[in-house]
């Protein structure tokens, strides 16, 4: 199964977002960019790619730990940017922060990544540092340059802020018309009895 654990958007915040990013996605020209449906916007803490048999069960328990140690967040939309770089565009995003001058985030990246290492035994997600990120738009084939005085014209991506209080970990399903994912299991921030399954979003 293809694997990576995230955090889901509360139904207000991706309403929000929706609304700035249906009146600004018409600075990206839409022969070279596929807009991701809203309702799978989600922001990824690690990605591991391929993982099968008992490594599931074992980086369940691994995530399982880091959210028992990890407190709840409060995050918020900000800046929008391309990966790996505007000369290379393949990912629009909108960017994630934690609120306030915290490093829970960060924290709790790494430690979904070290279960990656530790369970997966291949590196995960690269090893660039973490930058916490919506996914909006992937690029169809190989994207122009961006016309980067147009997105000039672009408006600011709208400051939202929401409590986390869950991880998930995901499974992605490729499809022609794009990734779907299943939510596999929830994990409470610093909770004891911490896990439940999950289900198709």
């Amino acid at each position: 199964m293809r694997l990576f654990a995230g955090i889901e958007l509360p139904s207000n915040i991706t309403d929000q977002l929706t609304l700035w990013w249906e009146s600004e996605r018409g600075y990206l020209d839409p022969d070279h960019w596929r807009p991701v449906a809203p309702h799978l916007w989600h922001l990824t803490l690690a990605f591991y790619g391929e993982v099968s048999g008992g490594d599931v069960d074992d980086l369940a328990e691994e995530l399982a730990e880091c959210s028992r140690n990890a407190k709840a967040l409060t995050l918020k939309t900000g800046n929008f940017g391309f990966f790996p770089r505007a000369s290379k565009p393949r990912v629009f995003w909108v960017g994630v922060d934690e609120a306030g001058d915290g490093d829970g985030l960060k924290h709790l990246a790494r430690c979904c990544r070290r279960a990656g290492h530790a369970t997966v035994r291949k590196r995960t997600a690269t090893e660039a540092p973490f930058r916490g990120h919506i996914t909006v738009a992937r690029v169809r084939g190989h994207a122009a340059l961006p016309d980067m005085e147009q997105l000039q014209m672009m408006a600011d991506v709208p400051v939202l802020d929401w409590g986390v209080q869950r991880i998930n970990l995901y499974q992605s399903i490729l499809r022609p018309e794009g990734p779907q994912y299943r939510r596999l299991e929830t994990f409470e921030l610093n909770g004891s009895s911490n896990r439940t399954r999950g289900k198709y979003v």
